[in-house]
């Protein structure tokens, strides 16, 4: 933060004194022309003044025939009839020239009358402003000037603020882009990083982060993997000693089959919610017909169950997303209606607002308000009806949940209509 202080205070300042220094040439070489000229011309009414003593030697006669002939006024004052500033004083009595402006800005020149106490005073000049021969006009024209001076360093201050700006800039454009990666599920992210930005720091953490967890995501499906083919060559070997066995009872045999069938099918819903990380959005999205994938669900289903299934679709309702991951979460939502419904479950698939929307209702006992946000964790089961008695792990919402993810869309839980629980599938079509 003191880095990022101290460069960005060092800047306006080198700014600052580069665009005063600039912009004085600037003024200088528009208004040194014009400048030039007028002194030349008080300077010319001086060498006058000064041969004054010579041409009129006091006498008054001479002094009315010099003013009518040069147009010029002069008279004989005494030094004491204007408040002289020290300075002008001490000139004047060392015999040097003063002038000074009426209001008019008209210029009046003094010289000492030889060595007494009077003076001459040679004006008011009628200076000729070779601008436009006109004072107002030129000071219209000097604060015009003035102005697009200070609109050309402010405008120059702009550009030395957006040159110190410009890596900063960059630099958030970078993070920008990381972060838009991430959230694509694209964790191997990967950039030049210019070190003499203030932000370096920032990007280069940034990166370090998203490579931290690109490792811990791996190191997670390698742990997952190797654990699930460690459970599954002792139970291959169990199932197999269990089928060799002659004196055990039936009902033994059959109990410890199907807790080897439990454990088989549990470490396949754990591959399965470990692998949706791993797929790649882009390349793994294709155009689905979903009126046709959930009547062929449904259609299954209504193999292994008596309660009806009621399914409103239109004849074709076709998006862009991934077919096995809707059929896999429309099918978790299907089995779990109807595991908890009474007698009836009701699916229903529709375009809405440029949003595909998957819904289940059944008409059992539904979800409490306070339980609907923790069902969609990992082996998550509520005591009363999801619980691991009427099968289940707790892992069909959460992976349910996952993909939805996966298609930047939410799986939300609200009231049937027809009494229990309704869930829905919201998955934004984008411009797809």
């Amino acid at each position: 933060m003191i880095k990022l202080f101290i460069s960005l205070y060092l800047a306006i300042v080198i700014a600052l004194l580069t665009i005063n220094w600039g912009s004085e040439l600037l003024w200088q070489h528009l208004t040194l022309t014009d400048e030039t000229e007028n002194i030349a011309e008080i300077q010319q009414a001086v060498n006058i003044a000064k041969a004054l003593p010579a041409l009129i030697e006091n006498d008054a006669k001479k002094m009315q025939v010099f003013s009518q002939q040069s147009n010029i006024g002069l008279a004989i004052i005494s030094v004491d009839d204007i408040a002289w500033l020290s300075e002008q004083r001490t000139r004047l009595l060392k015999g040097e020239a003063v002038v000074i402006y009426d209001r008019q800005q008209r210029p009046l020149i003094y010289l000492q009358a030889g060595n007494s106490k009077r003076l001459y005073q040679l004006g008011p000049l009628e200076i000729t402003y070779h601008a436009d021969n006109s004072l107002e006009k030129s000071h219209d024209e000097n604060t015009q000037l003035k102005y697009i001076i200070l609109a050309i360093s402010y405008l120059l201050l702009a550009a030395f603020i957006a040159l110190w700006t410009r890596p900063i800039w960059l630099d958030l454009v970078k993070l920008k882009q990381m972060a838009s990666d991430i959230s694509a599920g694209n964790l191997a992210i990967s950039c030049k990083i210019n070190k003499s930005s203030p932000t370096a720091i920032v990007v280069q953490t940034f990166q370090d982060m998203a490579k931290r967890i690109t490792q811990l995501l791996l190191e997670q499906t390698q742990l997952v993997n190797a654990v699930s083919h460690e459970l599954r060559t002792p139970m291959s070997r169990l199932r197999f000693s269990l089928a060799m066995l002659d004196n055990a009872k039936p009902e033994q045999v059959e109990g410890i089959s199907n807790d080897l069938q439990e454990m088989e099918t549990l470490v396949d819903e754990m591959l399965n919610y470990s692998r949706i990380e791993t797929l790649e959005q882009a390349h793994s999205k294709t155009m689905v017909n979903i009126s046709e994938l959930l009547v062929n669900q449904v259609d299954k289903q209504k193999r292994s169950t008596e309660k009806e299934l009621t399914v409103v679709l239109p004849d074709e309702l076709v998006c862009l997303c991934n077919g096995h991951l809707i059929e896999r979460a429309s099918q978790n939502l299907i089995t779990n209606a109807i595991r908890y419904a009474d007698k009836q479950v009701e699916i229903k698939a529709s375009m809405q607002n440029n949003r595909l929307i998957i819904s289940v209702s059944d008409d059992g006992c539904g979800i409490d308000d306070k339980d609907q946000e923790s069902i969609f964790q990992a082996f998550t089961r509520l005591d009363k009806s999801r619980n691991k008695a009427q099968g289940g792990f707790g892992l069909g919402l959460a992976i349910v949940k996952r993909i939805m993810d996966w298609h930047k869309g939410q799986c939300t839980i609200e009231k049937s209509t027809i009494g229990g629980a309704k869930f829905s599938l919201i998955i934004p079509l984008g411009e797809s």
